[in-house]
């Protein structure tokens, strides 16, 4: 049994099927690839959805194909008003020039292929589309992955890196248009020129930030705990009949910062749950946990699923 993160991708004996199937990152200056941006109503992709597909394929380093699509839902289809003031994306748009999501993203699938993909902080993206390939039984969206964002940051170290800061330092533009297709192009001029001047050093640092260290190892460096772990600091209870070892889930989240209990108590931050128990109303500890809350708890319910992709994330950046 083992819990570990190689090459930037958590693996968990017993409960690898909970995550999402993604490929592997690969901080790589390629010559033929899809490049994809996506637009949203959000940044959860288990409650906020799709506006917008958008990708160009290249090859030889040019732009060959693009895609290019608003999309609708045959449920819901509104538009948080902060979203719309960003991107001009409204739900009467999607309903009048949109197509039908499954059929934009059987489409955006075959578009994608076996490609390697490009993206500004591109693991945003893959969430939405893996999770929409999945609903959908389209092929699974396991294709290996390069994030622009990674080397944006070894190049402007401690600096603020949106997308719009690389166009402007870059001297691409002055906006970022936030529509898939636009964006994807001026992503594809980021790369090239990210790709005129990294040096062999900078793109061997890059690649060597990629996370891999074993979470069960008696001692983690400051370094690989980082500031920013989901669980550093939060005080974790797992229930009963999960499919990781509860044994080395406690460890883990010790070494990681964060303080295993073997019971559930007011002071409890998450509570982790297995995928079925989660829905089940009548959970005993979903009953314990409704009763600290009436008294000003702030513990949240976990499914087991939705903690090892948390953690995925994570160890992804």
């Amino acid at each position: 049994m083992s819990i570990t993160i190689t090459n930037g991708v958590l693996q968990v004996s017993g409960a690898q099927d909970k995550l999402r199937g993604k490929g592997c990152e690969r901080p790589e200056f390629l010559s033929d690839y899809t490049l994809l941006d996506i637009e949203t109503t959000g940044l959860s992709p288990y409650r906020d959805h799709v506006t917008e597909l958008g990708a160009i394929k290249v090859r030889g380093g040019e732009v060959v194909d693009q895609y290019s699509q608003l999309v609708y839902y045959p449920w819901f289809n509104h538009v948080p008003s902060a979203i719309t003031k960003l991107n001009g994306i409204t739900e009467d748009q999607l309903l009048a020039e949109g197509i039908p999501v499954k059929t934009a993203m059987t489409q955006f699938r075959t578009f994608i292929g076996s490609d390697i993909i490009i993206g500004y902080n591109v693991n945003f993206d893959l969430n939405f589309l893996y999770d929409l390939t999945q609903k959908f039984h389209l092929p699974e969206l396991n294709n290996d992955y390069v994030d622009v964002l990674r080397f944006a940051r070894n190049y402007y170290p401690r600096q603020r890196n949106r997308l719009l800061d690389c166009i402007q330092r870059a001297g691409i533009a002055q906006t970022e248009q936030h529509h898939g297709l636009a964006d994807s192009l001026d992503t594809k001029k980021v790369y090239d020129d990210f790709r005129l001047h990294f040096t062999p050093d900078l793109l061997a640092q890059t690649k060597q930030q990629l996370k891999n260290f074993d979470l069960l190892a008696e001692t983690l460096t400051n370094e690989q705990i980082g500031f920013r772990n989901p669980v550093k600091n939060k005080k974790i209870t797992f229930a009963p009949n999960l499919a990781m070892d509860n044994s080395e889930a406690c460890k883990m989240v010790n070494n990681l910062g964060g303080q295993a209990q073997l019971e559930l108590t007011a002071d409890t931050d998450y509570l982790i749950v297995d995928d079925h128990t989660f829905f089940d109303r009548n959970d005993p500890l979903r009953k314990q946990v409704e009763n600290y809350q009436q008294t000003g708890s702030k513990i949240k319910r976990l499914s087991e699923k939705y903690f090892l992709n948390m953690l995925d994330e994570w160890a992804r950046k």
